[in-house]
Formats: structure tokens, sequence, C-alpha cells
């Protein structure tokens, strides 16, 4: 992702928890618990996130410095001038298009598991995300994605159902089906 990108996406993530946290103050004691307890950690990482963009300009110029003495430290040594090569790292794309490629489908798989939850609730929306992600983009086999996906869903069922008692929201399209099938 490109450093404005990555800027757009931290202010959108804090829009979206900052009104999570203002609109979970004027709920019920007891409904106010999950939204504050996702919400305020969301905030902090966000703001932390947009500290750490703006003081990024600083530590390459410390990087630089710290690049330059340790070149005249190695002339000094060797005798002659040195310059250092830059590592480049070998995933990050080279061209335009692929940078671009690479953050319309990580916005396509936000937006995806965004419309998921709201369709279909967290328990369906979560295997079927985590098996799209594992499968496509980190290009696991499908016995590793199933397998992971399964104990991840699990996991998550055990821990928010069965551990704390909380009562995720089960979908649109879900509840028609469930009305429909009550009578």
């Amino acid at each position: 992702m490109t450093m404005l990108s990555r800027q757009a996406m931290t202010f959108f993530m804090l829009a979206v928890f900052a009104t999570m946290v203002g609109m979970s103050l004027s709920y019920p004691e007891g409904a106010r618990f999950m939204p504050l307890t996702i919400g305020i950690p969301g905030l902090l990482l966000c703001v932390l996130q947009i500290v750490l963009d703006f003081r990024r300009p600083l530590v390459q110029d410390v990087e630089k410095d710290e690049m330059k003495e340790a070149e005249e430290k190695a002339a000094r040594l060797v005798g002659h001038n040195v310059e250092f090569g830059h590592a480049e790292v070998i995933d990050a794309p080279h061209d335009e298009k692929e940078m671009v490629r690479r953050e319309v489908l990580t916005w396509v798989y936000f937006l995806g598991f965004i419309a998921g939850v709201l369709l279909f609730g967290f328990y369906a929306a979560i295997p079927v995300f985590l098996i799209a992600f594992l499968r496509e983009r980190a290009g696991a086999t499908w016995t590793r994605t199933l397998t992971l996906s399964g104990i991840a869903s699990v996991a998550f069922y055990l821990i928010f159902a069965k551990g704390l008692g909380v009562v995720l929201y089960p979908g649109a399209v879900t509840n028609l089906i469930m009305d429909r099938l009550a009578g």
C-alpha cells in the first residue's frame, strides 16, 4: 500500500471506531460492553498508527544518516569510497499496476467480509473469509485451509458464544431464513 492509501484506511477505521464508541455510550450498560471492548483498543491503535505515519519521515532521515556514517567507516577501513546498496523486499510489487491491484484486492476482502457479516452473520462470514483468504492470498493447500479455518471458527464460537456468552449478530439473510423456518 502506498503511504496515502494507508493513511486513508487508518482515518477510515478511526471514524468507524469513533462512531462505534460514540453510539455504544447511548446503549444500556450490558449492551455497551462489546462495542467498547472492540472500539476503544481500535481507536487507540488507529491514533498510534497515525502518530507513527507522521513520524516516518524523521525515521527515514535517521536511517540515511546511519547509512552515511557506516559508509564513511567502511571507506576509512578499506581506503576508498564505499556505497552500500539498498536491499529491496522481494515480495513488494515493483510496478504501479500491481500495487493498485493489491490495494483493490485488500478493499474487496475487507468490504466482502463486512457484507458477509451483515448478510449472513459472524459465524458464517468468518469461515468463508478465512477460506478465501488462506487459499487465494496465502496460497495454502485445501487441506491446510480447511483445517485452519475450521479450527479458527470453532475457537471463535467457543470463546464468544460459550465462554463469554456474547450473542453476535446473526445476519439479515440468516434472520429471514430462521423466521421462515420457525413459521
